[in-house]
Parts: C-alpha cells; sequence; structure tokens
C-alpha cells in the first residue's frame, strides 16, 4: 500500500469523491441563484411593459409610432432596459463608447425636414455642385483652390447619402477624394497653394475627416491610408506645449480653442479607424480646452483674455463629448447656453451674428448629442428640434437667390458647406453625427 502508484490512484479517487460531493452541495444554490435572476429579469420586463403601455396610453409616445407588431414590441421593451443602464465603456478606452439604443422610433427627420428646408437644400446642393472646378478641388473668395474648403464641400455632399462614385453626387465626391489625395506635402500635411496664410492647420484638419468618413468606399485609392497615418502623425509633431493645436504646424507658440476642439475630432475618429493615436496627446489637447471654459457655458478662443465667442460653444461640447466626457461638468453648461442663445435671439439678431454659420455648424452636432429634447418643460423645451427648428430659420433668412449662404467676407463655398450639413442634420448620415 506503500506504493506510490497506489497512494496516487487513491489520491485522486478522494480527490473525484470530493468534488462529486461539493457539486451536489452547490448545485441547489446555483439552481436557485438562476430561477431569483430569471425572476428579477421577469419583474423588470413585465414594469417595462407596464410603463410603455402607460406612456403609450397618456399620449406620451407618439401615436404615428407603430405598435401591432409583436417583435417591435420587443425591441422597445429591450431598448428602454439599455437606455436605463446608460452609456457603457467596454474597457478603458472613452474612444470605443458605447450608448444604448434609442427607446422607440421616433419620426424626428421627417418632420423636420420640411418641404421648405427640402428646397433650400436642394438649391444649396445644385450651387455647390456647379462650384467644383476642373482638378475635382472648390475655391472660395478668401481661399483659392483649397483643400479645406473642398473637404467641407465633401462632407456636405455625404451628409445628402453620397459616396464616392455612388449616390446622386458620387462623382463629385470622388473627383474631390482625388484632389484632397493631390494635395498631400511631404510632411503629411494635406494642404493646397490656397491655404490659409497663418498655416493649414485647419485645411489639413477637415481634410484628414473627409477621407476617414470615406476611407471604406475607396478600394481603388490604397494609398489612403498611408496619407491618413502621415498626417495624424504630422498633427501628433505639432502639438504644442500648452496641449492645443493652431494654424501653424509648430510645437512653439500659443495654441486655439477652435483649432484643437477640430483637431480632437480628428483624432477620435482616426482611433476608431483603427489608427495609432497618444493617449497623452488627447489627454493635453482636453485640458487645453478645459482652461478656455467660461462660468456661463462660454468658450474663450485662448486661454488667455475674457472675452468668448458664441459661436465657439459647440466646439467645447464635440470637443469634450467626442472623447468619451458625456458627463463632463462642463458639457450642460455650454449645452444650454446654445439652446439660451437661440431662444433668447430673433432670427435678425442671429442672422447678423458674426460668423453665424460657422457657429451653426457646430452647435447642430453639439444639441444633436444631447438628443431630441433633453428639456420637455412646456414653453421652455431644449435640445435638438428646437435648436433646429430656429436655426433653420436663420438660414432660409440668409439664403440667397442661387441657393448659397454667405459670411461676412462674402464667402459662399464654405458657407454654403456648412449650411447644408446643418439643413441635413436631421437625416444623421454622416457619422460626426452621434447619439
Amino acid at each position: 500500500m506503500n506504493h506510490p502508484d497506489v497512494k496516487r490512484k487513491w489520491t485522486l479517487v478522494l480527490v473525484g469523491l470530493a468534488g462529486l460531493l461539493l457539486a451536489a452541495l452547490v448545485a441547489p444554490a446555483l439552481a436557485q441563484r438562476r430561477d431569483k435572476a430569471a425572476e428579477d429579469k421577469a419583474k423588470a420586463d413585465k414594469a417595462a411593459e407596464a410603463k410603455y403601455r402607460a406612456d403609450l396610453a397618456a399620449g406620451k409616445i407618439a401615436a404615428s409610432q407603430p405598435t401591432t407588431s409583436e417583435d417591435e414590441m420587443t425591441a422597445r421593451l429591450l431598448a428602454a432596459r439599455d437606455k436605463a443602464k446608460g452609456a457603457l465603456f467596454p474597457g478603458n478606452d472613452p474612444a470605443f463608447l458605447v450608448l444604448p439604443r434609442p427607446a422607440e422610433r421616433g419620426t424626428m427627420a421627417y418632420d423636420l425636414l420640411t418641404p421648405k428646408v427640402r428646397e433650400m437644400t436642394e438649391k444649396a446642393l445644385g450651387y455647390m455642385a456647379g462650384k467644383q472646378e476642373a482638378d475635382g478641388g472648390f475655391s472660395d473668395t478668401q481661399f483659392s483652390s483649397n483643400t479645406g474648403v473642398t473637404a467641407f464641400a465633401l462632407l456636405a455632399f455625404m451628409s445628402e447619402g453620397s459616396r464616392p462614385r455612388v449616390g446622386k453626387y458620387g462623382k463629385v465626391v470622388d473627383r474631390g477624394m482625388e484632389f484632397l489625395l493631390k494635395n498631400v506635402q511631404t510632411s503629411g500635411v494635406i494642404a493646397g497653394k490656397g491655404s490659409n496664410p497663418l498655416g493649414p492647420g485647419y485645411e489639413n484638419a477637415f481634410s484628414t475627416l473627409a477621407l476617414l468618413y470615406a476611407y471604406g468606399d475607396m478600394p481603388t485609392h490604397p494609398e489612403v491610408r498611408d496619407v491618413i497615418a502621415r498626417s495624424i502623425q504630422a498633427i501628433a509633431r505639432s502639438q504644442k506645449l500648452d496641449g492645443g493645436w493652431r494654424y501653424d504646424f509648430s510645437r512653439e507658440g500659443h495654441s486655439d480653442m477652435s483649432v484643437t476642439a477640430n483637431v480632437l475630432w480628428v483624432l477620435r475618429t482616426a482611433k476608431k479607424a483603427g489608427f495609432t493615436v497618444s493617449a497623452d496627446a488627447v489627454a493635453k489637447g482636453v485640458s487645453y480646452v478645459e482652461k478656455c471654459a467660461m462660468p456661463d457655458g462660454t468658450f474663450r478662443y485662448r486661454t488667455f483674455g475674457i472675452y468668448a465667442e458664441p459661436s465657439l460653444g459647440g466646439t467645447g461640447v464635440i470637443a469634450l463629448c467626442n472623447n468619451g466626457s458625456l458627463s463632463h461638468p462642463l458639457v450642460n453648461p455650454a449645452r444650454d447656453r446654445i439652446a439660451y442663445d437661440y431662444n433668447r435671439y430673433s432670427i435678425e439678431d442671429l442672422k447678423a451674428r458674426r460668423y453665424f454659420v460657422f457657429g451653426a455648424f457646430y452647435a447642430s452636432l453639439a444639441m444633436y448629442m444631447c438628443g431630441d429634447y433633453y428639456d420637455t418643460t412646456p414653453g421652455k423645451q431644449r435640445g435638438f428640434v428646437p435648436w433646429f427648428q430656429k436655426a433653420s430659420q436663420v438660414l432660409a433668412a440668409m439664403q440667397r437667390k442661387d441657393g448659397e449662404f454667405w459670411d461676412e467676407y462674402d464667402n459662399t463655398v464654405y458657407t454654403t458647406a456648412m449650411s447644408l450639413i446643418v439643413l441635413q442634420s436631421p437625416l444623421g448620415y454622416l457619422p460626426i453625427f452621434e447619439r
């Protein structure tokens, strides 16, 4: 009995018997736990269904929503439960934020895209298409053969639903993308001869963004990935010591709020597309945006000075939200300030505001993120829907007979492109509109 093999054999037997005994003792407890979980789930589903039916009876859910399909009822109940859980972060990377599904199918786009808005949009799209030049690029009064203006034009056409070589304006988009690819400098910066004299910071940011959004639809241009990667590297090399970015591609000097917000937007998009982006660079950029914030929800153009531009409110929100900080304490004041401005000021007041179209473009992104209505108080409703209704009225008052929109320097191409993105924002076709 002292033979090692015999001892090992009896040891295995005893361990097996112990395992069986433990399983017999634990199995009832596990079964009880499973039953309890199933019971809790059934109660939660029943409560969600009761609330849904009560809301439907009370008229809180639009009567136009289909209610006959059991599959749709189930989907809505699951969506309501997901929404109650809030946003999810799979892992530690806030760039891959997962938002809950919408609780019900809405008619927001149908309601907001009135015949008047559609007419404005068609005229503006026709004007833009006629402005494309022989080389595929777009120019403006101040910016000849400019990659930034071209990028905005392409984003406007993609907002309509067109893609490179696909859709009503597919050829326009494809030729525009080729123009961007032909204007890549040896440094990796995407900028042509008509760049801003202060530096091509804007041009590069929006050109990179346009290429990222068309990245999967350009199989005939395998060089796109390398172009985007080189642009990101150029951005990384030019981050200034204060944490932000400016027009010029140099580490020295002071940053500004606008370029920094746009660069952060590009970096997050690039990261989601699989490109390498420094988390430290993003954190420093967000810190710079925080330093530009004012207590009333506005943002300064730079960290120094006391004056805040109304048009920068939306850039502040997207800089923070697009990096996963949906609960950042600066988001709600900035969101509320945008809503307050559009509620308080008349159409003529807003129309006369400096850089109105510029501000409306960023505000559309910020308000879209906050939902159709984040405040349903009667007479004081706030959210994307009331904001869009006012913004589209201002744009209607601004649009000229050929369909174009303008700024104080009589630029009409980039302004029309920005206006088109705003007017088509209820469709949500561009990835920049996220919830």
